[in-house]
């Protein structure tokens, strides 16, 4: 500027107005418009950072007025628990889920382990796929169960479901696949503290497994006995009993204290008759499918003051031609006694779908469950 001349100011031209800065970490801002995204209703929204409102911003940082943070979308999920986004195409048909199933309502009753001193036991003949699967089963006993249904991938997943939410000490299960039982049943009740020893009946491809809870009982030996050989004359009957009263086959964690469980699937026939001779000395748990209504002849003779321990209930077994109670726990009233009988599903659930099985029921039969204590 040449000397003697001086500048003559002129008004200052307004500034455009400033756009909003981005919210950061450190400045509590309003965000920039985000498609609205529903947050989870178990979550809230996420707090104030290190400098929410009321804060002093960081230095170098500009002021900015006080605001309150604006709503959000749910916060991300923490890294490492979900991946990426993938499509995969279902080899086979993807059928529906079965909803309310029969056991839920049960479930309710055996959130916790029995305390000690109790035994939550249950019997459940559990339907054997190699049954299920015939064509006598899908046309003429079982018609009315969608076929998917009948299908041992859908129903060991309900099996597991139920049989875990029952926290039970000891289970005794008839009719069980030998693949069942290791592949799907003895891993999954192992993972819930239950210990598992299985006996397959050769000709029919199916057996017995019996659980027992690890840190209450301890295994003290294993008899598996064919009734058809063992029953044949007397001189064997009596040897089988003698080797029931000297070899109990589980004893709790007190020493003080024994049990037999017995766990047994009778052959039914109208004309058919057991009797078994047990020796006293050593409480009795008898489970089973008897296949035997209360009015039908069976006897069974013993020493022992036996209990029906959930009674007779109207059946326990439920199909479209027949209903009837097959299934019982005996107990030695001397020795134990009742504390609950866990209630049976209601009619209505048991005929949702006609009859058993069906998509929310895997079995033809329902499981006894009882809680026991020592007197």
């Amino acid at each position: 500027m040449p000397h003697g001349h001086r500048r003559v100011p002129t008004a200052r031209q307004p500034r455009p107005a400033r756009l909003p800065r981005p919210p950061s970490r450190a400045v509590t801002a309003q965000p920039r418009p985000r498609p609205a995204v529903p947050a989870r209703p178990a979550e809230a929204a996420a707090p104030p950072g290190p400098c929410g409102a009321g804060s002093a911003p960081p230095s170098g940082a500009s002021a900015a007025p006080r605001r309150t943070p604006a709503a959000v979308g749910a916060a991300r999920p923490p890294p490492g628990r979900y991946g990426p986004a993938r499509e995969v195409e279902s080899s086979g048909p993807v059928e529906a889920g079965p909803g309310a199933c029969t056991f839920d309502a049960r479930h309710l009753y055996t959130k916790k382990v029995c305390g000690h001193g109790s035994v939550r036991t249950v019997s459940y003949n559990i339907l054997a796929d190699t049954y299920a699967q015939t064509e006598f089963s899908r046309t003429v006993l079982y018609p009315y169960c969608a076929p998917y249904a009948l299908e041992i991938d859908y129903r060991q997943n309900l099996l597991k479901k139920e049989l875990a939410g029952y926290s039970a000490d000891l289970i005794c299960l008839q009719e069980v696949d030998k693949s069942v039982f290791v592949d799907s049943l003895a891993p999954a009740l192992d993972a819930f503290g239950l210990e598992g020893v299985f006996r397959i009946k050769e000709k029919q491809h199916e057996g017995l497994a019996t659980f027992y809870r690890r840190d209450k009982f301890s295994l003290l030996s294993q008899h598996d006995i064919a009734f058809s050989e063992a029953l044949v004359s007397e001189p064997l009957h009596k040897e089988l009993c003698d080797q029931l009263a000297k070899y109990p086959l589980v004893q709790e964690k007190d020493p003080s204290r024994k049990l037999c469980v017995a766990n047994t699937h009778l052959y039914w026939h109208p004309k058919g008759n057991f009797a078994c001779d047990l020796y006293p000395g050593i409480p009795v748990i008898f489970c089973g499918d008897f296949n035997s209504t209360p009015s039908c002849s069976m006897s069974l003779s013993h020493p022992f003051k036996l209990l029906s321990a959930c009674g007779e209930p109207a059946y326990t077994n439920y199909v479209g031609g027949f209903h009837g109670c097959l299934d019982y726990i005996f107990i030695d009233k001397n020795a134990l006694e009742v504390e609950q009988v866990i209630p049976l599903p209601s009619h209505e659930e048991i005929t949702t779908h006609q009859a058993l099985p069906s998509v929310s029921h895997p079995s033809d039969h329902i499981a006894l469950i009882c809680d026991l204590k020592w007197k």
